[in-house]
């Protein structure tokens, strides 16, 4: 009961959202960002830890604190665009998304290859869901199902709209291989931490990442290419996709290895480049640092 209260709230949200001025709008989420900014004294300390661990002191407090406030107002846009978003054809994404470099991925199909994406909780990452199908290829991604069964519902339609097919992790190695054998393009996000993975490099620091990226690209010669939607102003995006990784650059013993660590370093390069961008907010470090994140 009390999650359909919190839907129905949602809804009435939406409503105004969709009739309101875009002008006001961002006035509004900019209030909002500010708002859990000071209320969310948790996850705001880890990003405040993480941001020192990684940092140091290559940058000062007050722009630390400029990027934990950008991220969450990256947070607030990206609600507002999963509205909006719930009304676009083609069209309409293609007006607020300017896409760099895609030849990588129009290559890959017209060679008929297998295509990995891989991205990163940066940005407004869901735009693999809903850009990526209407423009290029059906595709699958994996993704974790939210607790209120409402909003899961809401977010399962609006991702499977537009030829998405979503699978949740505990069924994503079978229907990852299904997908690639269907000729669809897949869709990873392997930025956070996973309790299977192997241990990389990421900022000068060893974390755990999932190597299922480069399991399949071995498996079915998959071409793995890195795809971030970076935003530009409010509403408007560049899809940078970066050049493929081919397993078969990376042959020998450490391949595996080898491959997950090149996908790491292009998710740190992107990150470096706008860090307000990608969410600092969970504990990336905590399998090796855990320290880092006691008050």
């Amino acid at each position: 009961m009390f999650d359909y209260f919190i839907f129905s709230i949602y809804k009435v949200f939406k409503f105004f959202i969709l009739i309101i001025p875009k002008s006001i709008i961002k006035i509004f989420l900019d209030g909002l960002s500010k708002f859990i900014y000071l209320i969310n004294a948790e996850h705001k300390r880890y990003a405040f830890a993480n941001l020192d661990f990684v940092l140091k002191n290559t940058i000062s407090k007050d722009e630390k604190k400029d990027i934990v406030k950008n991220t969450y107002k990256n947070l607030v846009y990206n609600l507002y665009d999963f509205i909006e978003n719930q009304t676009l054809d083609l069209v309409g994404f293609e007006k607020k998304i300017t896409v760099k470099n895609d030849d990588v991925l129009t290559n890959a199909i017209k060679n008929n290859r297998k295509i990995i994406l891989i991205t990163a909780h940066y940005g407004n990452w869901e735009y693999g869901n809903t850009f990526i199908p209407l423009k290029y290829k059906p595709t699958t991604m994996v993704g974790r199902p939210m607790n209120n069964k409402f909003f899961n519902e809401e977010l399962t339609r609006t991702r499977e709209k537009n030829n998405t097919k979503m699978l949740e992790k505990k069924e994503a190695a079978r229907g990852l291989v299904k997908a690639l054998k269907e000729d669809r393009i897949i869709g990873l996000v392997i930025d956070q931490h996973n309790s299977t993975g192997i241990e990389v490099n990421l900022f000068g620091h060893k974390v755990l990442q999932t190597d299922s990226s480069s399991k399949l690209a071995v498996k079915f010669d998959a071409i793995i290419i890195p795809l971030f939607f970076q935003r530009t102003s409010f509403g408007k995006y560049d899809a940078i996709f970066y050049d493929g990784i081919e397993a078969k650059d990376y042959e020998g013993d450490n391949q595996i290895q080898d491959l997950t660590q090149a996908q790491a370093n292009i998710i740190e390069e992107q990150i470096r480049k706008e860090p307000s961008q990608w969410f600092w907010q969970h504990k990336r470090f905590k399998v090796f640092n855990q320290e880092i994140y006691k008050k």
